[in-house]
C-alpha cells in the first residue's frame, strides 16, 4: 500500500487526494478512480490542529464529524505523496 492510501473498515483501499489548502487542508477519498462524497477538512488554528470528515446529507447540507488529527498523513498532490502538515499556508 502506498503512503497516501488508507483502508476502510470494509477493506476497500482509498487514495487521499489533495483538493485545496491555506490555513486549512482539504482532501478527498478516491476508490477505483472515483472520488467519494466524503472529504476531510484539517484546520491549523492557534489552539492546535483539528480534523473533520465533511459528509453531504442532502438539501445542500453537510455533516461535520470530528476526526482524530494524524500528524503523518500523506495525500496525493500533482502525482506526488505530500504530508498534510507541509501543505498549510500553500495555495
Amino acid at each position: 500500500m502506498k503512503e497516501y492510501e488508507t483502508e476502510t473498515k470494509g477493506g476497500k483501499i482509498e487514495k487521499r487526494v489533495f483538493i485545496d489548502s491555506g490555513s486549512f487542508v482539504i482532501y478527498g477519498y478516491e476508490t477505483d478512480g472515483n472520488m467519494d462524497k466524503k472529504i476531510r477538512l484539517v484546520l491549523n488554528g492557534r489552539n492546535g490542529k483539528r480534523s473533520y470528515f465533511i459528509i453531504p446529507t442532502g438539501n445542500k447540507r453537510n455533516l461535520a464529524i470530528d476526526a482524530d488529527y494524524e500528524d503523518d498523513v500523506f495525500v496525493l498532490k500533482d502525482g506526488q505523496a505530500v504530508r498534510v502538515r507541509d501543505l498549510f499556508g500553500e495555495r
